[in-house]
């Protein structure tokens, strides 16, 4: 029973997802038309972006994923350091090593790679955030500059009956002048 409670919360979840698109897309199109309708003389200037290759293509976006890739390897080659010495005590019947110690030593261990990967998930999450920032700030400058009343996300439209620009290579462009670099500052590493 609780299995098809779950199975039912997972369908209404994406089936609002489904229904927040198709209400965007809804009333974008329902504007399109009341605007013709109604004789206004200008139609409404429509553009996508592909925020995925903005973040992907941006160096903004390749500094800030790389940043992250170092502090993972960083960490990991730490930890592994110290995950052999632990292994090496354990082996070590000559230093007579409790096994409730090495125990011990192993779930503090285990902590501090835990609590490492949420410094740099954190870390990761405020410098997208503040990438995210830069591209709003970038796609609004050129929807103003092109007379661009509406933009989209490029992943919503999935269908338009009407011409829709891609604005994503000029906001690469535009956020690669206004920001090269974004630190990833990890809260609590030395080397950060």
């Amino acid at each position: 029973m609780r299995n098809k409670h779950l199975l039912y919360l997972v369908l209404c979840k994406e089936y609002i997802i489904k229904m927040r698109y198709f209400l965007i897309f809804s009333f974008i199109i329902t504007s399109f038309i009341s605007n013709t309708l109604y004789g206004k003389e200008k139609l409404q200037q429509i553009a996508i972006v592909d925020l995925r290759r903005v973040a992907a293509e941006s160096k903004a976006g390749k500094g800030i994923d790389s940043q992250a890739d170092d502090k993972n390897k960083e960490s990991k080659k730490e930890f592994s350091d110290l995950e052999e010495k632990i292994k090496s005590m354990e082996s070590s019947k000559l230093s007579g090593s409790d096994p409730r110690k090495i125990e011990e030593l192993q779930l503090i261990l285990y902590d501090m790679v835990k609590e490492r990967r949420f410094q740099i998930s954190e870390a990761y999450k405020i410098a997208i955030a503040k990438l995210e920032e830069i591209v709003k700030e970038a796609i609004k400058e050129i929807a103003s500059e092109k007379g661009i009343d509406i933009v989209l996300i490029a992943d919503a439209v999935i269908f338009s009956g009407v011409s829709c620009k891609d604005i994503t290579v000029e906001v690469i462009d535009r956020v690669n002048k206004k920001c090269e670099h974004i630190s990833l500052k990890v809260i609590g590493n030395k080397n950060a």
